[in-house]
């Protein structure tokens, strides 16, 4: 069966049963939600979410449906439905974000055991797992020098299992996971990666992740530590005289993040570091330049809750795509297509947020940029017709039911 028709009949029963699910939880331990939201995005250089360049884009929705059914104290079934439109990078077509079976061998006060199977959300640094759901991010875009929009599906979730466990420990409480599976690649993974739809595709691909976070009294201080090993195949296409053509072989990623997060009642101060090493060895190709950079990047964000309808939010976020040559000046000469500010990006971020009930929400962000490093490749296609200073406004509705 196509997988554009199954993940359209899905979403249409997800929506059935939204109609009879507040008969049926009566009855049966059955939950259905979900969320919409609509973005606008307008910039004086370059493009976000489609054609902002001087003018607004409406390029940018969500629109999510969810249900979880407890079938036993001990286990439990969740299924995700998204559509996505986002500009060039995501065209709106139905997918399956995770469908899952959560089973736990533990759950007491003191510690709870457990093990989720199928397609997961992947436990990386603080916000992944719940980046869809406006209402968990604190800003309209997510720091992109960690939380890469242009990579999302191979960020996102996993086909797999995860091993977890919440404890009791001195002083606090530790939330492990542990992951295996094979990440979800697709065309934007390439560009990405590549910065080029490359001829052949990415496939036989599987990674290994763990999570540790220790929180200290109910959450006030928080501290994670993030590993990963990702294997991405790549198969050739059928035209071995292109000139971008790779060698069959792989991508090997490692990934190591570290967080920090202090919270009070109305502010939040949050920080996330991450090296994140690409190894082209294998592939060969244009990558025989430069065949294994390591991407370093942080961000540090103050949030402040004026009470529970307003907040507002102060980011600074780095971004180096090559740790070695921050301002990409080397990468530029050896990769000429591109421009030195094609390989760094400073993004300066202020944003403020108002729930007027608690199921609305609407956001309005200004970006000062420097660099650009996480524009997307689909929606900027021409890299030397790129600004190295740009601004970014954007507002956000979402609604959840």
């Amino acid at each position: 069966m196509n997988f554009k028709y199954f993940a359209t009949l899905l979403l249409s029963a997800v929506s059935g049963l939204c109609l009879s699910s507040s008969v049926r939880a009566a009855e049966e331990t059955f939950s259905v939600n979900g969320f919409i939201t609509q973005g606008v995005f307008y910039t004086d250089n370059n493009n976000v979410y489609g054609d902002s360049d001087n003018k607004p884009s409406f390029d940018f929705h969500e629109i999510g449906l969810n249900t979880a059914y407890r079938f036993a104290p001990e286990l439990r079934g969740a299924v995700q439905v998204m559509s996505r439109q986002a500009g060039e990078v995501d065209n709106g077509e139905p997918k399956l974000d995770y469908a899952l079976l959560d089973y736990r061998f533990n759950d007491s006060v003191e510690k709870a055991v457990g093990v989720r199977v199928g397609r997961l959300k992947i436990p990386f640094g603080f916000y992944n797992e719940t980046r869809d759901v406006a209402f968990t991010r604190p800003s309209i875009m997510l720091p992109q020098s960690l939380y890469f929009d242009q990579a999302r599906d191979l960020e996102l979730s996993i086909d797999g299992v995860i091993l977890y466990s919440s404890l009791e420990v001195p002083g606090g409480w530790l939330d492990l996971d542990l992951l295996y599976g094979s990440p979800q690649t697709d065309t934007n993974v390439e560009y990405a990666y590549f910065a080029f739809d490359a001829p052949g595709k990415l496939n036989d691909s599987d990674g290994v992740m763990g999570r540790a976070i220790y929180s200290v009294d109910g959450g006030r201080i928080r501290v994670g530590l993030t590993g990963a090993e990702y294997r991405l195949g790549y198969k050739p296409g059928n035209d071995p005289t292109l000139w971008n053509e790779l060698n069959e072989g792989n991508l090997n990623l490692s990934v190591l993040a570290l967080s920090a997060q202090y919270n009070s009642e109305n502010w939040s101060l949050t920080g996330e570091y991450m090296l994140h090493e690409l190894d082209w060895r294998e592939l060969g190709g244009v990558f025989t330049l430069n065949p294994v950079t390591t991407i370093e990047s942080y961000y540090v964000q103050l949030q402040y809750r004026f009470n529970y309808s307003w907040d507002l939010l102060l980011r600074y976020d780095d971004l180096k795509l090559d740790k070695d040559d921050p301002q990409g000046k080397q990468n530029s000469v050896l990769f000429y297509t591109r421009p030195a500010h094609n390989f760094y990006a400073k993004d300066l971020t202020l944003g403020v947020g108002w729930r007027p009930d608690p199921k609305w929400l609407f956001r309005a962000e200004l970006h000062n940029v420097e660099g650009t490093g996480w524009l997307a490749e689909q929606d900027n296609p021409d890299a030397l017709a790129l600004r190295k200073y740009w601004n970014a406004f954007s507002l956000q509705a979402t609604y959840h039911f």
